[in-house]
């Protein structure tokens, strides 16, 4: 099914890239598969996608969507899930050498998440797994009871550092997201984001952003948390914790890919249009959406400036 962008806003999609969509196939419903968010977001004037599926690697998959859907960068990624052993290396090792770009730290199996959810997951999407023996979860810590990072949350992150994948931090505690990122500090050459900043589990205070920007990390701000079948976070919310940080230090992204929620595609709009209608300016979104991803994920800077096109479309 093709997106039609309204026209004032199809330079504004012109090379942005989304680091957080989730896709078909998953263990939960999803509204596209890998094959057509790819052709779509090619098709609405996207550089790239960043592919999650929350319970296995998909790296290799997105080699054959490539092959597929030409014209856009694709990449794949590993959440460090129960499903690949939790704080699993050898899963990291495989995935980084079928090419994924991204590993997520635990999410829907961290212990944060089940202390703020109460389950493990979602189970009223996860459908597919109800038939099925069910066994209590513990949830992922990537502290040990001294309070300092696990060896294997280390090996991960010394993996990530050496590869050039990129970590991001998950559904983790504010107290292992500051861990994590000063190893990454003291490790060199890790490229960290932090998740879904103002997400209902990941809701870190400002003080504590700057202290992971310190240590040379991105914080990552989506649509998901705003949208109606979510928390409904005020966006003026995101706009001042953008500005306190410095969009130099920010990524917009969308972490959509749910049936209640918008078409990712129209997200994204909605989301880089709303960040320009609260405050950000053309220039601070155009770094959020297009260059910082692209740094990260190794691809050149995104030429032309999105003002000379938007200057051009006005005039």
């Amino acid at each position: 099914m093709p997106i039609e962008l309204p026209r004032r806003d199809a330079p504004l999609m012109r090379g942005v890239i989304d680091m957080h969509l989730h896709c078909e196939p998953c263990l939960h419903p999803r509204p596209l598969d890998e094959i057509e968010a790819a052709t779509q977001a090619r098709d609405s004037g996207y550089r790239g996608l960043v592919l999650k599926s929350i319970y296995s690697p998909n790296a290799d998959r997105v080699q054959l969507v490539r092959k597929v859907v030409p014209g856009i960068e694709l990449f794949g990624a590993i959440v460090m899930n129960h499903s690949v052993g939790g704080l699993n290396p050898e899963a990291l090792r495989a995935a980084i050498g079928f090419g994924a770009k991204v590993c997520w730290l635990p999410t829907v199996h961290a212990a944060n998440h089940l202390r703020h959810f109460g389950v493990p997951t979602y189970p009223w999407l996860a459908s597919r797994l109800a038939n099925l023996p069910q066994r209590e979860i513990e949830g992922i810590r990537l502290l040990d009871e001294s309070g300092r990072l696990k060896p294997e949350a280390v090996e991960i992150l010394e993996l990530a550092g050496a590869s050039g994948v990129i970590v991001g931090t998950g559904h983790i505690d504010l107290d292992e997201a500051l861990a994590v990122s000063a190893k990454a500090r003291e490790i060199g050459g890790v490229k960290l984001v932090v998740t879904h900043v103002g997400w209902h589990c990941t809701d870190y205070p400002v003080d504590a952003t700057r202290r992971m920007i310190d240590d040379g990390a991105l914080i990552e701000f989506c649509i998901n948390p705003h949208m109606p079948a979510r928390q409904q976070l005020p966006f003026r919310r995101t706009i001042e914790h953008v500005k306190a940080v410095g969009a130099e230090h920010c990524i917009a992204a969308t972490d959509l890919g749910q049936y209640d929620n918008t078409h990712p595609i129209e997200g994204f709009r909605m989301w880089l249009r709303m960040l320009l209608t609260h405050g950000l300016s053309e220039r601070e979104v155009d770094l959020m959406a297009r260059q910082n991803p692209a740094r990260l994920l190794d691809l050149p800077p995104y030429l032309p400036s999105p003002e000379t096109e938007w200057a051009r479309e006005r005039r």
